[in-house]
């Protein structure tokens, strides 16, 4: 599959604690012109989320039978709960000539390169400073006890081993640096789509005179 070439789609990756979906929240709020893809979940909704917002918050039943649907261009099983990407994201970004961002794991990444081609996508990896790091952020969330936290750690070690199959790796000592990175790659993926479509026309023009 193909999207506008205006558009591309945009994945960012991350072990849990690393900040990936930190980083999404900002750099939709410095890029206008981002659309978040809003997953499915059927976990369930933590304190200050928003259904609509963070999530689509719905049971596992519920879940699978959209997945039967073909409703998702992803789907995913993290700590027993299930995670999907409906289709009608791209479609909505595609029709506001937006780019759309993907906060997902490798997993929900790969299934997205199958589908669309290389050039339509710019993907992230983010890596945590080091592991004692990563734990302590782990705990500051307070969300999980010691037992879950040293899980998440195995699970985050794991994840790390994909970080080969991403376009760019980013390791996330201050967020609002690697945001500014983050940024500044995909205008630069920008201005040389904009400068091909410019000599293209360009191109024709002369094309055509003759």
């Amino acid at each position: 599959m193909s999207i506008e070439k205006n558009s591309k789609l945009i994945i960012i990756s991350s072990p849990s604690g690393a900040g990936k979906t930190t980083l999404c929240k900002l750099l939709i709020k410095k890029m206008k012109n981002i659309n978040l893809s809003i997953s499915y979940t059927s976990r369930s909704k933590r304190l200050n989320e928003v259904d609509g917002k963070d999530y689509y918050f719905i049971n596992k039943k519920k879940f699978q039978l959209l997945k039967k649907k073909n409703f998702f261009i992803e789907t995913a099983t993290n700590f027993n709960n299930l995670y999907g990407s409906p289709f009608r994201n791209i479609t909505i970004s595609k029709k506001r000539n937006k780019h759309i961002l993907f906060d997902i794991d490798w997993k929900g990444a790969r299934k997205i390169r199958k589908n669309y081609k290389k050039d339509d996508i710019i993907d992230f990896f983010i890596l945590p400073p080091s592991k004692s790091e990563l734990k302590r952020r782990l705990v500051k969330r307070g969300r999980d006890n010691k037992k879950e936290i040293n899980l998440r750690l195995s699970y985050a070690i794991d994840e790390m081993k994909h970080y080969s199959e991403y376009k760019y790796v980013l390791i996330n000592e201050r967020v609002h640096k690697t945001v500014n990175e983050i940024k500044k790659i995909i205008e630069y993926h920008q201005l040389i789509m904009n400068q091909k479509e410019f000599l293209k026309k360009k191109l024709k023009k002369i094309i055509d005179r003759n």
